[in-house]
């Protein structure tokens, strides 16, 4: 089986009490931490507080060569732990459908994720929020547009937009980086985003 652990938001303490028991009691724990990360806590000091070893899985073995972590939840109790709620990524979706597909029986341990946290930390309504978007580092000439798409559209609604910063190795994008890359992306398309 494999379980879903969705951390929460920022420390080791965030995880769900069933969350712990869930890891606790599993043969095997791993981590992804591209999509989202704890930034209140080290590796170390999570697996001092959950009692057990967890394996840091890059993103090429879970998104393009899973194999090895489904070949294991095929016979034993394997949890993916990651920040926030585990089917907010559209890499842990594919994931789960690729075990289903194997017929490996999943489970889901829900965890509170910035798509649910945003309302109370800014006071916006959730009502009033559309799609959500993604915004990447530029890699070369390669810089994707959907983003400054994605806000213009709800902004054509009168909606907010929740964009999601991209996350790399050893750095994390600022919303000032954030700013000037959506700010170069509306210029290239002609489109005005205040």
């Amino acid at each position: 089986m494999l379980t879903f652990v969705g951390l929460g938001l920022y420390d080791l303490r965030d995880i769900s009490v069933k969350g712990l028991d869930c890891v606790r009691n599993a043969d095997a724990v791993y981590l992804e931490s591209y999509t989202s990360r704890l930034s209140g806590c080290t590796l170390d000091e999570m697996q001092d507080f959950y009692g057990k070893e967890i394996l840091l899985l890059s993103r090429t073995a879970v998104e393009v060569d899973p194999g090895p972590l489904l070949d294991r939840a095929a016979t034993e109790d394997v949890v993916l732990l990651m920040g926030g709620d585990p089917m907010v990524s559209t890499t842990h979706i594919d994931l789960r459908i690729r075990a289903h597909l194997r017929g490996i029986r999943t489970s889901l341990i829900h965890g509170s994720s910035i798509s649910t946290a945003v309302c109370g930390l800014t006071g916006l309504q959730n009502y009033r929020f559309g799609k959500s978007c993604s915004l990447p580092f530029p890699h070369g000439t390669w810089s994707p547009m959907t983003p400054v798409n994605v806000i213009a559209e709800n902004r054509g609604h009168d909606l907010h937009t929740l964009v999601y910063l991209d996350i790399q190795d050893n750095r994390f994008m600022t919303i000032p980086e954030a700013v000037a890359l959506l700010e170069d992306m509306a210029a290239k398309a002609g489109v005005a985003i205040p």
